[in-house]
């Protein structure tokens, strides 16, 4: 039977802040992801500090972010608004996908270019 090993759950928590996947937590904590998995299911605690490393690591970058689009960093704008307002760049996404699309009629004169002398035919 395999003896239960306790984690500092405050390593965990930063490891999880740090935006590490649970592959590298685990390497970080010298077990295997298997190991974590089981843990996060099994331990309510262990889950818990997981998902609130993870809440903290984002609410960090996301701040930072917001403030660099606050500053005038237009690159964080843009990408702050297409993550979190809906906006996109493709010129498609004006249209609204659902609607059939609507016919287009198409219609083509032509007039004679030659130029009429006294050898042009009529």
């Amino acid at each position: 039977m395999a003896v239960k090993r306790d984690f500092d759950l405050a390593q965990v928590e930063r490891l999880a802040a740090q935006g590490l996947t649970q592959q590298q937590i685990a390497d970080a904590l010298g077990i295997s992801r298997a190991t974590v998995q089981r843990r996060i299911k099994a331990d309510a605690a262990f889950d818990a500090a997981v998902k609130k490393g993870a809440a903290k690591g984002i609410a960090l970058v996301a701040n930072k972010l917001f403030e660099a689009a606050k500053e005038g960093n237009i690159a964080a704008a843009i990408f702050f608004l297409k993550a979190r307002a809906g906006w996109r760049d493709r010129p498609g996404d004006l249209v609204d996908d659902a609607a059939p699309p609507t016919p287009v009629k198409v219609v083509v004169s032509v007039k004679d270019a030659r130029k009429r002398g006294d050898n042009a035919e009529p």
